[in-house]
């Protein structure tokens, strides 16, 4: 399926994600090995440390930690597009404005290769790619999502007030349930009732694969954007293309 290429791509981020087994050798000096690689077009090196919690489920107990994570991004010029590494995790983001699949994808294979050549005995887990939309719809009322959304919620009939905020979450399974979609279209909080974003969510990833498979991951990128494609297509209607299309 060929990329339509709006005038108004309503993408924030794109984020491509490669996990790596446990097993994986890892040590300080990994970054260093990975940033010679890709200092040409991300020459910037920037610490990260993402707070996350833990929870522990015992009989009449439940218990939590935090965790701190550390690691560092490596950032082209713009900022717009950078490469984040963790333990085991390289990721390859790009804000908007987006430049269309064939301006991300030499990203995704660059930081790709450059973390397989400098750890050859990688071995991957999971790999993902990631599709976050804002749209804006002014003026807002529940009743027109459907007018931009072909997946809305709804209201039964006894229900008449309008809501402040809504989700609906979805799961797809793909390739015979080896790999997955999850879609979460969500209304963003807002200072003005008359206009509203509205999140469109495409996270597509492996859910189990055989070990052959990831002598082809980019090859499973590619398709794994097709999927999302062939989604965000089947999710919007007419008049929202004519809206990210609309000139001015």
């Amino acid at each position: 399926m060929a990329e339509r290429k709006y005038r108004h791509p309503p993408i924030v981020e794109v984020i491509c994600e490669f996990r790596f087994k446990p097993s994986t050798p890892w040590d300080l000096i990994v970054p260093g090995l990975i940033y010679e690689k890709v200092k040409k077009v991300f020459p910037h090196r920037r610490p990260l440390k993402q707070i996350g919690t833990q929870f522990q489920l015992s009989p009449g107990e439940v218990a939590f930690q935090l965790l701190a994570e550390e690691g560092i991004r490596f950032l082209r010029d713009d900022e717009r597009a950078f490469i984040q590494l963790r333990p085991r995790r390289i990721s390859i983001h790009h804000l908007a404005p987006y430049p269309h699949w064939e301006g991300f994808k030499p990203l995704i294979a660059q930081g790709y290769h450059a973390y397989m050549d400098a750890l050859p005995e990688a071995e991957l887990q999971r790999i993902g790619l990631r599709y976050i939309n804002r749209i804006q719809l002014s003026p807002y009322q529940l009743g027109a999502i459907r007018e931009y959304f072909t997946i809305h919620p709804e209201l039964g009939p006894g229900l008449s007030w309008e809501p402040t905020s809504f989700g609906v979450f979805l799961f797809f399974p793909f390739e015979g349930g080896k790999d997955g979609l999850h879609l979460r279209l969500e209304k963003e909080p807002s200072s003005t009732p008359e206009t509203a974003n509205v999140i469109l969510d495409l996270d597509y990833f492996t859910v189990q694969r055989e070990k052959s498979t990831w002598a082809k991951a980019l090859e499973w990128v590619e398709q794994a954007h097709q999927h999302i494609l062939q989604v965000f297509e089947g999710t919007i209607t007419d008049r929202l293309r004519e809206q990210l299309d609309r000139e001015g």
